[in-house]
């Protein structure tokens, strides 16, 4: 069987293929079948401000006597950032949270790859964190570099982020 080419080997996510988003086509085109570099950008950054943008349960359980829910989808998500003040340990809790949710919960990110760092011009004056996070995604035939820059609000919690480069 002849190799095939790189947008052959690209899907979309499960969720992608699910979501039926021309629900009056009775075929699916090609084009929705498979995805290029650009759109699996696309799509993991999405799913990564979903993650990051949801809470987890991490502060109603008890990691040490239920580790495997610690590590599940049920703690999907970060551990709870908003209602105190930006201090440089408060920062450093959330770049920690903001690592380990992606290094459980995405896949996609080649384990051992995901560095996350504050911002060198991070301000707080105005109640937020800013992070830069770096990572390679998964995909073939070699591995592609992620590179966003966020910004957590640690009063209302959401994080926000754009990819540079």
């Amino acid at each position: 069987m002849a190799d095939k080419t790189l947008v052959d080997r690209l899907q979309p996510s499960l969720l992608d293929r699910l979501t039926d988003n021309a629900p009056g086509e009775l075929k699916e085109t090609r084009e929705s079948r498979v995805i290029d570099l650009s759109r699996l950008r696309d799509i993991i950054q999405r799913d990564l401000s979903l993650l990051l943008n949801t809470t987890n349960i991490e502060s109603s359980i008890d990691t040490e006597a239920m580790p495997n829910v610690a590590r599940s989808v049920l703690n999907y998500g970060l551990r709870e950032v908003s209602g105190e003040y930006s201090t440089a340990i408060r920062a450093e809790l959330i770049r920690r949270s903001i690592q380990k949710a992606i290094e459980v919960h995405e896949p996609r990110i080649i384990k051992g790859t995901v560095e996350v760092t504050l911002s060198p011009d991070d301000s707080q004056k105005d109640m937020t964190v800013a992070l830069i996070i770096r990572a390679d995604m998964w995909a073939q035939p070699m591995p592609l570099e992620l590179y966003l820059r966020s910004k957590v609000d640690v009063i209302t919690g959401e994080v926000s982020m754009e990819r540079s480069r």
